[in-house]
C-alpha cells in the first residue's frame, strides 16, 4: 500500500512539475503572435503556427520511458497539439518504440475518422506494447494495453465485420490475455472460412496448436503455410522445429536444410 501511495504521489508531482516547467512554452502555441509591418507603418499581430514536430521531438528527447509517455499524454489531454498532428505523433512514438503511446494516438485518430483501419492499427500497437517483453512492467499498464487493444479490435469489427486482420488481433487477445484458447480457435476457424489464404490466421492458429502441444495438428497447419508461401524460409524453419519437438530428427534435418537452401537462394544472409 505504501509503495502504491508513493507511486501515485510521484506521478502527481511529475505532472505538476511538467506543467509548471515545460508546458508554458507550448500552452499558448496557437495564440503566440509575431509583429509584422503593414502599409502605413502600422504593426499587425500575426499568429505563429503550432509546430507539432518540434513539440513531439522536445517531449521524447527530454524524457524517456514512462516519463515520455506521460508527458505526451498530458499534451494530448490538454489539447496542446492539433488533431491533424496525430500521424506525426504515431510516427515519432513508433520510432522510439513507444507503442502504447502510438496506440493512443491512433485511437484518438480513429475516434475522429470513424474508420475501421484506424481502430485496427491502434489495436495492433496496443497488443504490440503489451507483448513488448519488457520486464517488471506495471500490471495495471499491461492490463490497460490489452483491454484497449481488444476494444479497438472490437470497434474495427463492428464497423467492418469481414476485417480479418482485426479479427486476428481479437484472437490473439482471447488467447494471450483472456486465456480463452477455445474461443480464439473458434474465431480463427471463422476467419479461415472467410479467407482460407490468410497467412496471419494460419500462423496464429499454428502458434496456439504448438502451445497446446498438438504437434501433429501444428504440422498440418504449417503445411498449409508452406503451400501458400513455399519460398518463405520462416515456415520451413518452423516445420523443422516442430519435427524436432516430436523427436523426428530426420524430418527436422530435411526441413532445416531446405530452409537454409531457400534462404541462401533468396540472398538473405546465409552462406
Amino acid at each position: 500500500m505504501n509503495t502504491r501511495i508513493l507511486y501515485i504521489t510521484a506521478s502527481l508531482l511529475f505532472a505538476g512539475l511538467f506543467t509548471l516547467l515545460f508546458l508554458p512554452k507550448y500552452k499558448k502555441a496557437e495564440q503566440l503572435v509575431s509583429a509584422a509591418p503593414a502599409a502605413g507603418g502600422k504593426v499587425i499581430e500575426q499568429a505563429t503556427p503550432f509546430r507539432p514536430d518540434e513539440y513531439f521531438r522536445y517531449v521524447i528527447g527530454t524524457f524517456t520511458g514512462d516519463f515520455a509517455r506521460t508527458a505526451a499524454g498530458l499534451a494530448m489531454r490538454n489539447k496542446l497539439a492539433p488533431l491533424d498532428s496525430l500521424d506525426l505523433g504515431v510516427k515519432l512514438a513508433r520510432e522510439n518504440n513507444f507503442y502504447g503511446l502510438s496506440g493512443y494516438y491512433l485511437f484518438w485518430k480513429a475516434r475522429r475518422s470513424g474508420k475501421a483501419e484506424d481502430y485496427y492499427l491502434a489495436a495492433v500497437d496496443f497488443v504490440r506494447a503489451a507483448n513488448s517483453g519488457e520486464k517488471d512492467r506495471d500490471a495495471q499498464a499491461l492490463a490497460t494495453e490489452w483491454t484497449m487493444g481488444e476494444s479497438c479490435a472490437d470497434s474495427a469489427i463492428r464497423i467492418q465485420p469481414d476485417n480479418i486482420a482485426a479479427r486476428n488481433v481479437k484472437a490473439v487477445v482471447l488467447s494471450e490475455y483472456r486465456i480463452q484458447p477455445m474461443e480464439a480457435v473458434a474465431l480463427l476457424r471463422e476467419n479461415e472460412k472467410r479467407d482460407s489464404t490468410n497467412i496471419e490466421t494460419h500462423y496464429i492458429y499454428l502458434s496456439l496448436l504448438k502451445k497446446a502441444g498438438e504437434l501433429d495438428k501444428a504440422i498440418r497447419r504449417c503445411e498449409k503455410l508452406i503451400s501458400l508461401q513455399p519460398q518463405n524460409p520462416e515456415f520451413l524453419y518452423e516445420m523443422s522445429g516442430l519435427y524436432g519437438m516430436k523427436g523426428d530428427s530426420l524430418n527436422a534435418r530435411v526441413f532445416l536444410d531446405l530452409a537454409v537452401k531457400v534462404q541462401r537462394n533468396a540472398g538473405l544472409g546465409i552462406k
